[in-house]
């Protein structure tokens, strides 16, 4: 779907904020498969969930037909053509300073308020970019291949409905090379940091500005080979004694280890 569409879809779904059956038909119309999720919740209201996304009116007919209320998800990655980068409360902000401070800004583009937070909008492009949570920096999830987004005007948890924001540009934008890189890490087998960039990580100085995101990636390592959070606390008290200039408190090492555990824990469906 060209950036064109995607705006015009988001106009007219601003246009009728309470009609979730009009607006995932205004999805599909410009190309974006959806598929519903439980009213008021992130759960697929199918069987086959994201993977059973389509664009076919009648079906979708078919869907919020029967219960107008269901919520409208739409899968990331390759079959949207955007990938998320899910900013969480003000851990997910300091975050996102940090690394805008360490590396560069990220571009303007389309942007969603959510329940918690916001959804940053990128070009999906050339790379292979994979659901993570915790590991951009803490606070910060991505959803790409295998993942999913609530779209506006579904109703959050919280009661709270996602709305497209007034900072919208009507596309996509292409993200920075550094976001790319970061994100592209995929700790599956035989993927990830290569043994000399964790090499580097662990005998370099870790600067201010990056200390936080660097202890949350290598807590998330740990915790996807199932260290016991015991041992990884301990770990990364000494990391952090050892290597960060200067050493982040105890207490904020036990914030990153909480953090990073629960996004782990609650990663495994991929959705947001």
């Amino acid at each position: 779907m060209t950036a064109a569409n995607f705006s015009s879809a988001k106009a007219k779904d601003d246009r009728m904020p309470a009609n979730l059956y009009r607006s995932a038909m205004a999805y599909a119309t410009r190309g974006m498969p959806v598929f519903p999720c439980q009213p008021r919740g992130k759960e697929p209201a199918t069987a086959r969930g994201l993977y059973g996304a389509t664009t076919d009116r009648g079906i979708i007919e078919s869907w919020w037909g029967s219960a107008a209320e269901l919520n409208i998800g739409i899968p990331t990655g390759a079959p949207s053509g955007f990938f998320v980068l899910d900013i969480d409360n003000e851990d997910g902000e300091a975050s996102l300073r940090a690394l805008e401070k360490a590396h560069s800004a990220l571009p303007p583009t389309n942007e969603v308020i959510t329940g918690r937070g916001r959804h940053l909008y990128f070009r999906y492009g050339e790379h292979e970019l994979r659901n993570s949570a915790g590991k951009v920096g803490i606070g910060i999830d991505v959803r790409a291949e295998g993942g999913y987004v609530l779209a506006p005007p579904s109703i959050h948890p919280t009661g709270r409905a996602y709305a497209w924001s007034v900072d919208c540009t009507g596309e996509f934008a292409d993200a920075p090379e550094w976001l790319y890189q970061i994100a592209s890490h995929s700790e599956g087998p035989g993927k990830g940091k290569k043994l000399e960039e964790w090499h580097k990580t662990l005998t370099g100085v870790i600067p201010a500005g990056s200390r936080n995101t660097t202890l949350a990636s290598i807590a998330g390592k740990l915790l996807f080979h199932d260290v016991n959070l015991i041992l990884l606390r301990d770990l990364l008290l000494c990391i952090n004694d050892a290597r960060c200039d200067p050493p982040l408190s105890v207490s904020e090492v036990d914030r990153i280890v909480a953090s990073v555990a629960t996004t782990h824990l609650n990663s495994a469906g991929g959705r947001k």
